[in-house]
Order: C-alpha cells, then structure tokens, then sequence
C-alpha cells in the first residue's frame, strides 16, 4: 500500500505528465494550422497566377489574357505618361524679392503667377525678345540693350543657355508642399490616355447600347444592352438568317435590302462577312464596365504603383477603371433625347 505522501506524488506526476501530452497536442496543432495556412496562402497565389490559365514564371498573367492586356496598358500608356508629367510638374519657382526680371516682365503688362515652371518663364521672356530684340547667328545669340543689360548682367544672351545662364538668378524654388500641390493640380489637368480598345471590347463586363433601329428589327424591342459577344453573336445570325433586311448574294457577301428601316442606317448596299463585327462597331456605344478581375490579378496587384494623381480614387484600381471607362470616344452623345450615332 502506498502511503498518503506517496500517492500525492503520483498524482502529482501524472498531473504533470498530461500537462505535457497536452501542450505537445497544442503545439502540433499549432504546428498543423501553420502549415495549413502556408498551404492555403501558395495555393491562392498559384490561384491568382494561374486564373488565366496559365502564367509566365515571372509571376506575369498569359499574354492572352485581359490582364495582360492590363498590364500593357498600365506599363506602356498609363505609367509613362504619369511620370512624364511628374517630371514636368516637379519643379516650381517664384521670383526673388526685387527681382529686375519681375519688373521687366510687369512693365511689359506680363504678371505671372506667384508660382511658376521655368518653361513659362522662358516663354514669357522669348515672347518680347522675338519682338524687341536684335537676334545673330540663326537666332541663337541676342544683342541685350541697356534695360536687358541692367536686368541680366550681360551684354547678350545665348538663347539654348537662357534658363541657367540668366533666368536661375532671378527666381527661387517654391516650398515644397506648395510644388506638390502644383505638381498635383497640373498632373490632374494635363492627363489623358486613350482607353486601350482590346480591353473595352474583349472585356466581358463591358456593356453595350445597339441602335433601337437594329434592336427593334432583331429583338422586337429596344433598350437593350448586352456584352460585346452577345451582341456580335445576336447581330451576325441577323445578317445571315433574316430574310427581310438582308440578302445573301454568295457565301461571303450579304446585301442590304431597300425600303427598310435599315436602308437609311447605312451609306452602303453591300458588304463582305469579314465585316460584320465593323458594321456592329459602327452602331453600338460603348457604357462602361466594371471588372473585378484587375484586382484578382497577383501581377497588377503587386507591382505596378505610382504614387501621382490617385489623391481623387480610393485606389489605382478606380483609377484605371475611370480611365477606360471615360477617356475613350465610344461614349453615346445625348442629342433630341437618344443615343446619337
């Protein structure tokens, strides 16, 4: 028999050991879990890489895809022209208290602004030397008279040369914060971009308006919208299959029939099945789109940032869907109340 002390231990003991097996369990779990999500999270990327079917090994979408077709444009349109107009807006200047140039400029009945680019500067400065001054050597080199002289310490000026030579001694660099927002205000005004044309069409959340002429002879109603494949679809079978608006002269070529409502819709009585997909260009606008695929896209995702002109979007996302949605000229007119085509 043991004795009271002794059974205390052993209790005691066994206590600790589950103790032990327990937090092992845990730990394992733990362990388990960890591995689990590693798992889930490389199946989510291989998910993302992989939505298009397949992807480069650069982590890139298939170059068939809609999100190569983003990328392109994001790489080649959108970021090349955002950081051109950064670099553009960058720099801002303002005059130098008694600045000679300034009071040249303001007799002359030019006031700039309180912040300006050097290139208005240079500008300002060219336009009354091509009328007031004498120009030498294939008007590179300026003759300066007195008052020119009195402003710029020189008896000429080399035109290539005139920023760094004359006009830097006259301005000082605007503060920061107030060339950021110059930067900014100019970037907001000055961008656009064509929307890429593949996107607008290929894009499967892309809708589109069809003239009600057309709509009315295929459906028997109009207002109705679809996606550019459905419409392609729908009016191609038109062309082909209705008898009363068209006319099959051979396998490829298809007539327009007179004394219809869709005599009038078009300048030509014939056309050739290769294009039937221009004609439906030539009849539809373009409404907008709204594809979360972009924001599903681990390249899109992770790597193309800019920093410029996003302040007016929650995110570059919106951003480039406003871009596509709205810088494009196959947007409908509002003309008499319809659609103008």
């Amino acid at each position: 028999m043991y004795s009271f002390v002794q059974l205390k231990k052993i209790i005691i003991i066994i206590i600790i050991i589950i103790i032990i097996i327990i937090i092992i369990i845990i730990i394992i779990i733990i362990i388990i879990i960890i591995i689990i999500i590693i798992i889930i999270i490389v199946i989510i990327n291989f998910t993302y890489l992989d939505q298009c079917r397949t992807c480069d090994r650069n982590g890139g979408p298939a170059k068939e895809s809609i999100d190569h077709m983003y990328v392109d444009f994001i790489e080649e349109e959108l970021l090349p022209e955002i950081n051109s107009l950064a670099e553009k807006y960058a720099d801002w200047w303002t005059f130098k208290p008694s600045s000679p140039l300034k009071a040249y400029l303001s007799d002359r009945e030019i006031v700039m602004d309180e912040y300006f680019s050097l290139e208005e500067l240079r500008y300002r400065v060219m336009s009354i030397l091509e009328h007031a001054a004498q120009f030498l050597n294939s008007d590179v080199i300026v003759l300066a008279d007195q008052e020119l002289q009195m402003v710029f310490d020189s008896w000429y000026i080399f035109v290539p040369d005139i920023i760094e030579n004359h006009l830097l001694s006259h301005v000082i660099p605007a503060p920061v914060d107030i060339s950021n927002d110059l930067q900014n205000k100019h970037m907001i005004e000055d961008f656009f971009v064509y929307s890429p044309v593949d996107i607008i069409y290929k894009d499967p959340s892309s809708v589109f308006w069809i003239h009600p002429f057309v709509d009315f002879a295929m459906n028997r109603s109009t207002g109705n919208v679809g996606s550019w494949n459905k419409l392609l679809f729908m009016f191609t079978e038109f062309c082909l299959n209705n008898t009363t608006y068209f006319t099959r002269f051979s396998d490829s070529i298809i007539g327009i029939n007179v004394n219809t409502s869709l005599t009038s819709l078009f300048d030509f009585k014939f056309f050739h099945l290769s294009q039937v997909e221009t004609l439906l260009q030539q009849i539809t606008k373009f409404l907008g789109r709204k594809n979360s695929m972009i924001q599903s896209c681990h390249f899109i995702t992770h790597n193309p940032t800019f920093d410029y002109i996003t302040s007016i979007h929650p995110n570059v996302f919106t951003f480039i869907d406003y871009i596509i949605n709205n810088h494009n000229d196959m947007m409908p007119d509002f003309k008499t109340g319809i659609f103008n085509i």
